[in-house]
This record gives C-alpha cells, structure tokens and sequence, in this order.
C-alpha cells in the first residue's frame, strides 16, 4: 500500500510520535516530494494544535481531585478482578492445563534473575512496534500465504487453541535490521475485546530475545519480561525464528497461559 493511501492513518501516528524511527524517516522523505500529504500533515498538524489548546480545563481543585483518583482506583481494582476470573475460567486443553500450571508456578515462586545474554535492543524494538496503529498489509484467512510468499522464509502465522482469539491480519516490518512481521489477533473475554500482537523476527540468535524471568515448558525456554510497562513473552527457536508476544491488557501471567495455548511450542519441538 502507498504511503499517500494510508496518510489518514499515518499523519496522526507520525504527529503522535508513534512511529518507528525506520517509518518516521520514510515519512519525512515522502513529504519532501509529495505536497498533497505534506499539506494533508500541515493541516492535521494545525487542527490538533487548535484541539489541544481548546481542551486545556481550569485547574480542578484538590479535594476533587483526591475524589476523581479514588474512583479510578477502585474502578481498575474491580477491572482487574473480573478480567482475572474471567481469564481464569477459560479452559486450556489438558496438556496446556499442565504446562500453564508449571510455568505460572515458576514465575511466582522461582523468580530466576534477569538474563545477562542479549544487550535488551531486540525485544524492546519487537514491544514497541507491537503496540504501534500501523495499518495491516494483509487481513484474515490470507495472512498465512501471504506471509509465506513474502517474508524470509517460510512460516506460518501461531495459532490457538483456545476460542475467543482471532487472526486480524499482518505486515511486514524492521527490528533492530532483522526483517520482521508484525501479526495482530483480536482476544474476545466476554463483553471485553483487546489486542494481542505476535512479531515475528527472522535470524536471530538464541540470546537476542532473553532477559527477564525464564520459564521452562517442555524442553523450551521462554522469556517473561516487562519492557516500558508492557508485558511481552519471547521466544528464538533452534532455527533462528524469534516470536516476542505482548498485550497492554494481559499481565505477563495471563499472557504466558495465551502463549502456551498457541502451536508455538508444538512446532519448535517438531523442527517447524
């Protein structure tokens, strides 16, 4: 898709400093030969500057400041509650059900320290495009074979066991000069609906994505880590194929029993 197709989407994430450094200097470079967007840019520029400073409220006074953050503690408090014991009633498959058990208790009570391997570059680049708004190159069934065709190497898109997880779509992009693909999926828990991004990182090595707590499933060794306060679960297969998992909306516990519902694990065991 052409930068001039998706400038709607990409002039607020660029004003909104929301974009990889690799995108922002793509961006730049096209509005120096393109006059449309970079008065499409100007434009967006000035009405948000114009909104912000219309918005800008008196300053509210102390005590209904300490009633408003009450609120909102308890408020976060009963969310958290509910999307706990909502997560916690999702049934795994009966190997699941072990494997999420066994690596839930290692993160409780074995708290392994935080890896020295990998210098943290890889895996924190891999969270901060997770949660970036870039448009999809590619949406629904087609992701599979058009991942195929167009990344590295031959792979295909982690699927799940667990219902409720939805294949949204994929595009393709850069993490720290590796060629990467960024896969959404849409998780549905009741009335709740949330984001949970896999990247795909191709030729690494085995200790680019470590760090944090590593928990042990099966013969496998996962990464739980939180990087600028986004849980993320990493993984590098013996080939060299990385996954970095993360979700605003998961702890790294809740995100961890997502994981291991996924093939991800079936298929490094058997070579794939």
């Amino acid at each position: 898709m052409s930068l001039c197709h998706n400038i709607d989407t990409l002039a607020m994430a660029y004003l909104d400093d929301e974009l990889a450094s690799e995108e922002r200097r793509e961006i730049e470079l096209h509005l120096l030969d393109c006059a449309s967007c970079k008065q499409h840019v100007d434009t967006e520029r000035a009405e948000l500057g114009a909104l912000r400073s219309a918005l800008v409220a008196p300053p509210a006074p102390d005590l209904l400041k300490a009633r408003i953050t009450h609120a909102l503690d308890d408020e976060d408090r009963q969310a958290t509650r509910l999307s706990r014991r909502r997560l916690g009633a999702w049934l795994l498959p009966g190997s699941a059900v072990a494997a999420a058990a066994a690596a839930i208790v290692a993160f409780i009570s074995v708290r392994a320290p935080v890896s020295d391997a990998g210098d943290g570059r890889v895996q924190k680049a891999a969270v901060m495009q997770s949660v970036r708004g870039m448009p999809l190159e590619v949406e629904g069934v087609s992701t599979g074979p058009w991942l195929r065709q167009h990344f590295a190497r031959d792979v295909a898109p982690p699927q799940f066991t667990q219902p409720g997880i939805e294949l949204m779509g994929a595009r393709l992009t850069d993490v720290s000069g590796h060629q990467a693909a960024i896969v959404q999926y849409l998780v549905s828990d009741g009335q709740n609906r949330f984001p949970l991004t896999a990247v795909v990182i191709d030729d690494l090595r085995s200790d680019d994505l470590s760090g944090g707590v590593p928990v042990k499933i099966g013969d496998r060794m996962l990464h739980l880590q939180t990087i600028d306060g986004i849980p993320a679960v990493t993984f590098v297969d013996e080939q060299g194929l990385g996954y970095a998992f993360a979700s605003k909306r998961l702890t790294a516990q809740e995100l961890l029993q997502l994981v291991v519902t996924s093939d991800l694990i079936g298929r490094a065991q058997q070579g794939r």
